[in-house]
């Protein structure tokens, strides 16, 4: 039998299983890619809800332990360094290829569960906390890239939009805390308790939780595999351009509640109901954006389209100095526009690496991509509130423009390596 070769033209190895048929969407058991896609996407939204959990309450936490916005800007860098270690651990140990769904993501959800809960019921200190936030970041690793695998192994002909559902669904699971504030509840304990709640139902969910046709799991430990994005052009085209993209979207996620109080009217009215501009902004806006550029690019192609979603978040970024002078309509719509632009083009990257991946190495490709990502976004998350304090959020927020305009750039050049290959 003739050796596989995957898209890039490098031959696969003998030892990795390839499964000898790949079912069509269309020959899959009715109601199978709808049920597991959203399956996945649910338990995105409830174990993804302790991501911004501390930060969603962090003016509460600031009180609570008197830190300044240099030390709060950590309650949310150490869970993206933590999500960048485990993803990286994750994917050099292949164990996203090598462990079934079923079990990873439940563990991951339940890790994240109990150090999110932890800081509520017990007397801890803002160090002890932070190094929760850590691990609460390394288990995430557990469920979000596995998860994704899962869910791009239903399907195809529609992989873009259900890796964008699953973005989606990280998205308004990220905003869910933001949210809960807004309620009435007792205290910042009340938000994590939930969010850890949240987290359990995730992990009892995703025990049902299994991988699709159009992929390949392996016990196979080949730490070389890792390496393919930097050895496959293709895969080095997307991954820079989905390193631009995080510069940028972790900077506005962490830092809208700080941009909307610097605005006329403090934000609130800017965007509705006091208290709800973060929802609307991370979470309603940007599922609507990921949702349809995913459904757009199945139409229309994943690489145009996602330069187009891209670059008009380039332009609100560069825009963002103008937002306090503008009639307050005007700067509602754009910023739904950012919102829905800023993680718009997330799920393409995640589906145009798995389309350039051996079926047996799709989660060990996206965990190392997310794992350089993720480290990545910290670093405009600390720098921010620094720059903030001596030229205003908005201007500050104008830094973050070289992430889009890197991520399009090199999306231009992918454009053209598929138009010559």
């Amino acid at each position: 039998m003739d050796k596989p070769v995957d898209v890039s033209g490098d031959v696969r190895s003998r030892s990795t299983r390839v499964p000898a048929m790949v079912l069509t969407d269309d020959r899959l058991r009715p109601g199978a890619v709808a049920l597991n896609v959203t399956l996945g996407a649910l338990v995105q939204v409830l174990a993804l809800s302790t991501w911004y959990a501390t930060a969603a309450v962090a003016p509460q936490l600031a009180r609570h332990w008197n830190l300044d916005s240099g030390e709060v800007s950590w309650l949310t860098s150490c869970v993206l360094l933590g999500f960048a270690a485990g993803a990286l651990g994750l994917g050099l140990l292949r164990v996203a290829d090598r462990v079934r769904p079923g079990v990873l993501l439940p563990l991951g959800s339940l890790i994240a569960a109990a150090c999110t809960a932890l800081p509520a019921v017990l007397p801890l200190g803002f160090a002890s906390t932070l190094a929760l936030r850590v691990l609460t970041g390394i288990a995430l690793a557990a469920v979000y890239p596995p998860g994704m695998k899962a869910v791009a192994s239903w399907t195809l002909a529609r992989r873009g939009s259900a890796v964008a559902l699953v973005v989606a669904s990280l998205t308004l699971g990220s905003a869910l805390p933001h949210a809960l504030r807004t309620l009435p509840l007792p205290g910042w304990r009340s938000v994590l308790l939930i969010s850890a709640v949240a987290a359990t139902l995730a992990a009892g969910l995703a025990t049902t939780t299994r991988t699709g046709p159009h992929t390949s799991e392996t016990d196979t430990l080949r730490i070389g595999a890792a390496w393919q994005l930097f050895r496959n052009r293709r895969q080095r085209l997307v991954t820079l351009a989905y390193l631009g993209h995080m510069w940028e979207v972790y900077g506005l996620w962490t830092w809208s509640v700080a941009l909307l109080a610097a605005l006329p009217g403090s934000g609130g009215p800017v965007l509705g109901v006091p208290g709800w501009g973060p929802f609307l902004l991370i979470g309603v806006a940007g599922a609507i954006g990921c949702f349809g550029a995913g459904c757009a690019a199945d139409r229309w192609g994943r690489v145009r389209v996602t330069t187009v979603v891209v670059t008009i978040s380039a332009c609100c970024c560069l825009l963002a100095p103008a937002l306090p002078l503008l009639p307050d309509i005007v700067t509602a719509v754009m910023l739904i526009v950012w919102g829905a632009s800023v993680i718009g083009d997330s799920p393409m990257y995640s589906a145009l690496l798995a389309d350039s991946s051996d079926p047996t190495a799709v989660g060990t490709a996206l965990t190392v991509q997310m794992a350089l990502g993720y480290s990545l976004a910290a670093v405009p998350v600390l720098l921010l509130p620094h720059l903030a304090a001596s030229v205003g959020w908005p201007w500050a927020l104008l830094s973050l423009a070289p992430g889009p305009l890197a991520s399009a750039l090199s999306l231009r050049r992918l454009q053209r390596l598929d138009r010559t290959s």
